[in-house]
């Protein structure tokens, strides 16, 4: 608590907080590297997963081009949820094509309850939350070519910038990221078991 509190004084408000970023090659950088530097800004504790092997790069794309590699921090079949306060989903198409055909990386997402954690998912990120089984009932947004996959799936989509359901955080495109990056800050404020319900 003490921990916190200096944390909180010190304008760093996610103090403590642990946060996984899920991905592999074909992410979006944007949708990478904004959350991350808004989330360490705020204090927390990022980790970058991915089913491939910690140390290897992992190539970002900006739109269709390739561009940034960023080194796996840790390979998600040795990551526990429960270590994890949070779950960011970055987009760019290769990527979640990719992880949703890893059993370890769904399972992984799979584990995080959004009535308790928040699990947060931009551009084409919410396509993964098909197969771990998050996305029927919940109110989300996506990229639009998704609309139809998640609908589908028994999600209703809507084209808002940001949408919250329990603690699933989803938007569109890059250029949502300030309200996908403030939705995601005032998520991980809100006390485990506290869910404040659907927001849009």
């Amino acid at each position: 608590m003490l921990e916190q509190a200096v944390g909180q004084t010190a304008g760093k408000p996610l103090a403590g907080k642990r946060v996984a970023m899920l991905m592999t090659d074909g992410v979006e950088q944007i949708e990478y590297t904004s959350p991350r530097s808004f989330l360490e800004e705020n204090g927390a504790t990022v980790v970058l997963l991915s089913p491939k092997q910690a140390g290897e790069d992992i190539q970002g794309f900006n739109q269709l081009t390739p561009d940034q590699t960023f080194k796996v921090e840790m390979n998600v079949a040795d990551a526990n949820p429960s270590d994890f306060d949070a779950l960011v989903l970055p987009g760019g198409v290769a990527n979640p094509d990719q992880l949703r055909m890893s059993k370890e990386a769904i399972d992984f997402i799979r584990g995080f309850p959004v009535e308790e954690k928040m699990v947060a998912a931009i551009c084409h990120g919410p396509w993964t939350l098909i197969d771990a089984g998050i996305a029927t009932a919940k109110h989300l947004t996506s990229w639009p070519s998704l609309k139809r996959d998640l609908t589908n799936a028994g999600a209703e989509w809507t084209d808002d910038e940001v949408v919250i359901d329990q603690r699933l955080v989803t938007s569109r495109n890059p250029g949502d990221l300030p309200a996908f990056n403030d939705a995601m800050l005032k998520e991980l404020l809100v006390a485990p078991g506290n869910d404040p319900g659907p927001t849009s």
